[in-house]
């Protein structure tokens, strides 16, 4: 949870440090944008974990209208669920899948408010496989009025951890809605989510996200 806590931080610092940048770029075409939403398992992956979250960061260059040309990077969290815990006989784990992927956008309406558009991209993907078991760790706490002392606080010990790189694929669509005059918009948007595997079913998912791009 820590690692995903540092994951939204960096992403925050990320969509706050490209806005100003993106507002005095915006008449050359330039666009950035990211949000947040729920990730959905299909497939067998399904059959191990719960539904999770994603958090996704986006920039890129408008050559026309209708075409953009993105960089996207998401990352999706699940927690396993109880049969697969069971199998494994661990009281706690989760799977998390970063990616980082080329996608072409094809707007069908971009002189309106409401923009329909579709994508599709390849890239790089990372699954990583942890499993925790609870712990008590020995540390100091610090009160203004007693002082510090020695205390034990309870942690998510990590046993082990497994993380593959393969490629990968997505594709899916949006809405954007825009905001005014301007080139602020919000947006919905679902992608099927491939990632290849050595053995076995490919892992599939579908990232739900809602956003702002500018």
């Amino acid at each position: 949870m820590q690692d995903c806590k540092r994951i939204g931080f960096t992403l925050l610092v990320f969509l706050l440090a490209t806005f100003s940048s993106a507002v005095a770029q915006s008449e050359r075409g330039f666009t950035f944008g990211g949000g947040a939403g729920v990730s959905l398992p299909s497939d067998h992956l399904g059959k191990e974990v719960d539904t999770g979250f994603n958090i996704n960061a986006r920039g890129g260059y408008n050559p026309s209208r209708h075409l953009g040309l993105d960089l996207d990077f998401l990352y999706n969290h699940w927690g396993l669920n109880n049969t697969a815990l069971a199998r494994l006989n661990e009281p706690g784990g989760s799977v998390s899948i970063w990616s980082v992927t080329f996608n072409p956008v094809y707007r069908l309406a971009p002189r309106h408010r409401i923009d329909p558009y579709i994508t599709a991209g390849f890239g790089v993907y990372s699954r990583n496989l942890t499993l925790t078991q609870p712990a008590l760790i020995n540390t100091f706490a610090c009160d203004p009025f007693f002082g510090c002392f020695p205390a034990a606080i309870a942690v998510n010990q990590v046993i082990a951890s497994n993380t593959t790189y393969k490629g990968g694929w997505n594709a899916g669509g949006g809405i954007d809605f825009r905001l005014g005059e301007g080139k602020m918009k919000v947006f919905a948007e679902a992608r099927w989510q491939n990632m290849f595997t050595t053995h076995g079913s490919d892992l599939n998912y579908i990232p739900v996200t809602f956003g702002i791009r500018w």
